[in-house]
């Protein structure tokens, strides 16, 4: 249900693409798709020759139509469904701690659930055909997971439409909300997605996991206290090797030589 591969993307450098590749369900967001995601995920963030990692799908015009519906109607007990919701914020809390950026390539309709996912993600690439949205309130549900994703990437009244509303909302809207980097037209997908890959592949990975793992810490503190975590990690920079290489590199009009994060 999701593929693992390795492509080189820079000098010394790979990007791990994992794929989401259930067409025929769409790639629901089924338990096992879950957890081999989840499983990939850590495989990729503790490889040391993975610089980039890239959540993709294999089906042409959806990359995920969120979590099973037939889940959510079955006969098991609802102790059995509360702990089985678990697998959601354990990807989350995967992907944001991932040391790594991790991009989502949103070759097709991002939905329900799998937004949540999308949003979890560093970067958000997307088809100029995809929709984005939250149609679970059309069915009776409602986004409760993805809500805390949806809040901290938009604005309140967005989030808000998106979410009571179940109105799908186009690429461009999206970009326009805050919710996607960037809208490519289909044809120039591929190339756009391993571009970014190839240069977010060319930073030092060890600043790179810094600078995420400081923003993740400090996104929901208080001024204060996230200044004088942000002024330890600047001063924690200075003692690295990249800081210095960078710097010469620069200078030198040369490619610098990274060490592994």
């Amino acid at each position: 249900m999701v593929s693992y591969r390795l492509e080189e993307a820079a000098p010394g450098g790979f990007a791990a693409y994992l794929t989401l590749n259930d067409p025929s369900r769409r790639n629901t967001l089924s338990d096992n798709l879950l957890d081999q995601l989840t499983a990939l995920l850590g495989l990729a963030g503790e490889a040391p020759e993975v610089r980039v990692i890239v959540v993709e799908s294999s089906h042409p015009r959806v990359f995920s139509s969120g979590g099973n519906l037939d889940a959510f109607a079955d006969s098991r007990a609802p102790i059995e469904k509360y702990h089985g919701l678990e697998r959601f914020p354990a990807l989350f809390r995967t992907l944001t701690g991932i040391g790594k950026p991790v991009i989502c390539a949103a070759g097709g309709d991002v939905l329900a659930g799998a937004l949540g996912v999308a949003l979890a993600c560093d970067l958000i690439i997307a088809k100029d055909s995809a929709r984005l949205g939250c149609p679970e309130i059309n069915v009776g549900a409602f986004p409760f997971m993805i809500s805390a994703l949806i809040f901290r990437a938009t604005g309140r009244l967005v989030a808000n439409e998106l979410m009571m509303t179940g109105r799908l909302i186009t690429a461009t809207e999206a970009a326009a909300a805050g919710l996607v980097n960037k809208v490519v037209p289909d044809a120039d997908f591929d190339d756009t997605v391993r571009a970014w890959v190839a240069g977010l592949a060319a930073k030092s990975p060890l600043l790179l996991s810094m600078g995420k793992r400081a923003l993740a810490v400090t996104r929901d503190l208080p001024l204060e206290q996230a200044l004088d975590y942000l002024q330890a990690q600047l001063g924690l920079a200075f003692t690295t090797h990249d800081l210095g290489e960078g710097v010469a590199a620069f200078k030198e009009k040369r490619s610098p030589h990274w060490q592994n994060a």
